[in-house]
């Protein structure tokens, strides 16, 4: 066991935390497999509108990638597949029914051997092998790529994210097959990090166990990986979530696919704060029906940081998000005259801009979707380097990657991140720079010049 203790970083004092701990169980009427989920997914459909699906079954496969499919999460019927601009696949909704019929994938448990070859095919024909992700690109590897590491992170330090100990307690028969089976795929380590003091414990030669503290970004596994095993030109690691590893595990303790997932309900906007069960893609509108504050607000998949806008076509819980955040959405007209200039006890910088700066713990507040400014020019005055756990100069690389100068951002650093480990950055920063969505027009420019 080895302890990473990260020093720079930043916890955000948001109000609408979870508190009680009581689980409520549901599954929606529909439910969606997301494009957003999986970057540069060009889809070629396997299912039409009005078709009957049932859980495991095969909705499309990548045209980049044979052999890599998305599965139906649950039975019903398909009702739309959605596209946007350019004709890009937003998402496939299936309503569903009582049906409970689902594809067995291993017949016979008792005298199943698991293997590297019989793991991998099993993986891939279930669709569990899109819940690996390969950095850098942060994308799912192709069918027939080997890996040396892979990361879990049991860790989330996101702002009001449910506690990974919770979920991997539950489901802990699971949790640990997964993890022997995922150590079949790679030729080196897998490794875990979890919270000081964690009562997570794996007997394995090719587990290596690291406890880290509780400053976000330490749950990101970017921040991991830069401590443990960093990246380069030529070096790659896969990761994978911790509720993921427990849908694995269950694959091969039951021979059927699980999509169970826990998650926080939580937010400023939500009433009352709660954990819920549910499973990938469930409808978000209808899981916050009456759950919510008056007024408009933004449902976001995923932490506040780092998720996504959950609406229209895309209203529904990402498959790699564990959060459902809740702002009250702010247009500009409501925007407050000099609010920098007030000495605010309501709002919070990272500058020393409001009181609560100078003070050690405040109360947690009230945050709306206002960036409190307009997009203006870089000012190198240190922040970034305060918030981001990184060897790396922080202030360059910002620049290069809004200049779009992708030779001087892979030089520092640029492939070892993803867009969560940018989003404090993009949180303190005086210019109002959406940072990960910059970061990820870079990695597709460097990708597609090779």
């Amino acid at each position: 066991m080895r302890n990473i203790t990260i020093s720079k970083g930043l916890d955000i004092p948001i109000s609408g935390e979870v508190t009680d701990l009581e689980i409520t169980k549901h599954i929606t009427k529909k439910v969606a497999v997301l494009g957003k989920d999986y970057h540069d997914l060009k889809p070629t459909m396997l299912v039409k509108v009005g078709e009957k699906v049932i859980k495991g079954q095969k909705l499309l496969e990548d045209k980049k990638i044979p052999g890599l499919f998305l599965v139906a999460p649950i039975s019903g019927e398909v009702i739309e597949i959605n596209r946007g601009e350019r004709r890009a696949f937003e998402s496939l909704v299936i309503e569903t029914d009582n049906n409970v019929e689902e594809i067995v994938f291993i017949d016979n448990l008792s005298s199943f051997q698991a293997n590297k070859e019989n793991v991998r095919d099993i993986l891939i024909e279930s669709g569990l092998w899109t819940n690996f992700k390969k950095r850098p690109f942060s994308k799912v590897p192709n069918v027939d790529e080997k890996v040396d590491e892979i990361f879990i992170s049991c860790l989330d330090t996101s702002p009001l994210s449910v506690d990974p100990e919770i979920f991997i307690e539950q489901n802990l028969d699971d949790f640990n097959k997964g993890i022997e089976i995922i150590s079949l795929i790679t030729s080196k380590y897998v490794h875990i990090s979890s919270k000081i003091g964690s009562n997570l414990f794996v007997e394995s030669e090719k587990v290596r166990l690291y406890e880290l503290n509780n400053l976000h970004p330490a749950g990101n596994v970017g921040t991991q990986i830069h401590y443990i095993s960093p990246l380069g030109r030529n070096k790659s690691v896969w990761t994978i979530n911790y509720q993921h590893v427990c849908h694995i595990g269950h694959m091969f303790n039951f021979g059927r696919l699980s999509f169970k997932k826990l998650v926080s309900v939580a937010g400023p906007q939500v009433k009352a704060p709660f954990l819920l069960e549910t499973i990938s893609g469930v409808d978000l509108i209808e899981v916050l029906k009456d759950k919510l504050l008056e007024g408009t607000n933004r449902i976001v998949s995923g932490s506040v940081l780092s998720g996504r806008n959950a609406a229209k076509n895309e209203s529904f819980l990402g498959h790699f998000h564990n959060q459902i955040s809740v702002l009250r959405e702010v247009e500009d007209v409501d925007r407050e005259l000099f609010n920098w200039f007030r000495p605010d006890l309501k709002k919070h910088s990272f500058l020393p801009v409001f009181f609560t700066k100078f003070f050690e713990k405040i109360n947690p507040l009230n945050y709306t979707t206002s960036m409190n400014g307009a997009d203006r020019a870089i000012v190198p005055i240190g922040v970034y380097e305060d918030v981001l756990p990184f060897n790396i100069m922080a202030t360059q690389l910002l620049k290069s990657i809004v200049l779009r100068d992708t030779e001087e951002a892979q030089d520092l650093g640029i492939l070892e991140l993803d867009e969560e480990d940018l989003s404090l950055a993009t949180y303190v920063c005086p210019s109002k720079y959406d940072y990960g969505s910059i970061l990820r027009e870079n990695l597709k420019l460097i990708e597609d010049e090779g």
